[in-house]
């Protein structure tokens, strides 16, 4: 009911509103022009093509050719163009198609996995950005070890394509005149309280937490007693004390120890509040169970 009564509130104040106005306001229920809006609107999708109208009336459509790739074709007065392919992939499509505006500018979003359809998540990921009054020029940047483009973001001449995740982000963005440039990244930081090194009680091997700008914060865990063994694993911090390792190991000298590294998915480094000493838990038992304590290293 709540809902109801909102969106009845809102059309009685659109049309009271365009009556003192002397004519149509933009932004009241269907009434908004290309003139008001240059965003564009979609008229048709399903999983397999996306027909979209521009602002100024021009029409594309993205359809994936199964087995072949992405394809496009658009008209405004006349006929439709030759289609034609803005992506050549054997891999199969996942479903659906998207698609956003901005002027003249149409953004497009697609991806592509061999069993997507049944569930697996995206292999290849597309960007798509077609330019021009015309829409004749097109260009597409193909990603690969992500789950796909999730958010379109016009700008002055540009259009960035942004993915994020518990850890971070990732922008690849394309430019008027120059195309498209490569994805950055950007992780999260953990707290400055963890980086540096620190030494297990009984000093079989020490932790070392490093970051660098917008770099993955990584952990380097090595023994200092007994059988050799160096790891460096990526870090995430999952509360205010705590981080955990994300991502697997790599050894870089000997072969895995005891807690080098622990168990990842089942352990984690807490910080006490004072940041005087580390823990390394495990979260899985109940109570969780402790099973070193570290001292930062002088």
């Amino acid at each position: 009911m709540k809902r109801m009564r909102t969106a009845a509130t809102r059309l009685v104040t659109c049309a009271v509103a365009s009556l003192l106005a002397g004519g149509v306001l933009a932004g009241c229920g269907d009434t908004r022009s290309p003139r008001d809006d240059r965003s564009g609107r979609v008229l048709k999708k399903n999983d397999d093509y996306t027909l979209f109208e521009r602002a100024d009336g021009m029409r594309v459509e993205l359809r994936y050719r199964h087995g072949r790739g992405l394809t496009e074709r658009h008209r405004k007065d006349g006929d439709w163009s030759a289609e034609r392919f803005v992506h050549r992939t054997k891999t199969a499509p996942c479903q659906g198609i998207t698609m956003r505006g901005q002027g003249e500018l149409v953004a497009v979003i697609a991806d592509f996995a061999t069993y997507c359809r049944d569930g697996d998540p995206p292999m290849e990921n597309v960007a798509v950005v077609g330019s021009g009054d015309d829409l004749t020029d097109w260009a597409a940047k193909g990603t690969k070890g992500s789950d796909g483009w999730e958010k379109v973001r016009f700008g002055d001449g540009r259009v960035d394509f942004e993915e994020r995740w518990s850890s971070g982000s990732s922008t690849l963005t394309w430019t008027s005149g120059k195309g498209f440039g490569s994805p950055h990244t950007q992780y999260k930081p953990i707290r400055a309280d963890f980086i540096g090194t620190w030494k297990a009680e009984d000093g079989s091997h020490q932790l070392v937490f490093t970051q660098a700008a917008e770099g993955q914060p990584l952990l380097t865990i090595s023994t200092l007693s007994g059988a050799p063994c160096t790891v460096e694993v990526p870090v995430y911090q999952v509360g205010s004390t705590s981080v955990e390792m994300r991502g697997e190991p790599r050894v870089t000298r000997g072969g895995k120890e005891r807690f080098c590294p622990p168990k990842p998915f089942e352990t984690e480094y807490e910080l006490e509040r004072d940041g005087g000493s580390l823990t390394l838990i495990d979260f899985t038992t109940s109570p969780r169970k402790q099973l070193m304590t570290y001292e930062r290293a002088q």
